[in-house]
């Protein structure tokens, strides 16, 4: 069974299988047919950073839970050049990887690769989608309404000539090559859900 981690804000709230809660970690056991909803999370999340959602019918509580909201799509890549460098973007202060929302119509793998391609201004024929990586969810608030987002990484190789730009428009301010030990330090201030996306392609601890 999966574990799945949903970050609101600067708290994280795992859904996880009977028995998979963290030592010593607040949890909220959740019966089966029983949903879960926002705001039972948010009192919780009054006391803690973490939170542990636990059932043995863990995959039906999250489908309630990604139900129980609007949900936006999103996708984005982790995309590696032929000498293994990562191309990482800083946008809002904070070491980033491109990624954006699924257009009407469009294919969550195509709208990966096309993010890359606006965010950083390379050709999007260039760029080789591989497999995909993890879905990463964050929920935040649109008005005085929670939404959720979930975001489809995918690994990607570019093999171009071309240096990647940042798209300004989109307040990305560098775009560049990452050497694979530089990673880290980049990583120290990144959003969970960006090092999350490097933990599960094996390129940080």
């Amino acid at each position: 069974m999966s574990v799945y981690k949903v970050y609101v804000e600067n708290s994280c709230i795992r859904f996880a299988p009977e028995g998979r809660a963290g030592d010593g970690e607040p949890s909220l056991a959740v019966a089966p047919g029983e949903s879960v909803s926002m705001t039972k999370l948010l009192q919780k999340l009054q006391f803690t950073k973490k939170l542990t959602v636990i059932s043995e019918k863990i995959e039906s509580v999250f489908d309630g839970f990604l139900a129980s909201m609007p949900l936006i799509e999103a996708g984005g890549g982790l995309v590696s050049d032929a000498g293994g460098r990562v191309l990482m973007i800083f946008r809002n202060a904070r070491w980033d990887l491109p990624k954006g929302k699924l257009e009407p119509g469009e294919r969550i793998e195509e709208c990966a690769v096309r993010e890359v391609s606006e965010e950083c201004a390379l050709p999007l024929q260039e760029l080789r989608r591989d497999d995909k990586i993890v879905d990463t969810y964050h929920c935040y608030r649109i008005g005085d309404r929670w939404v959720l987002k979930r975001t489809s990484w995918y690994r990607m190789r570019y093999a171009g000539a071309v240096a990647p730009r940042p798209q300004t428009a989109e307040g990305i301010t560098r775009a560049e090559w990452v050497a694979r030990e530089q990673i880290p330090a980049r990583l120290s201030g990144a959003y969970y859900t960006i090092r999350d996306v490097f933990r599960a392609a094996g390129l940080s601890d």
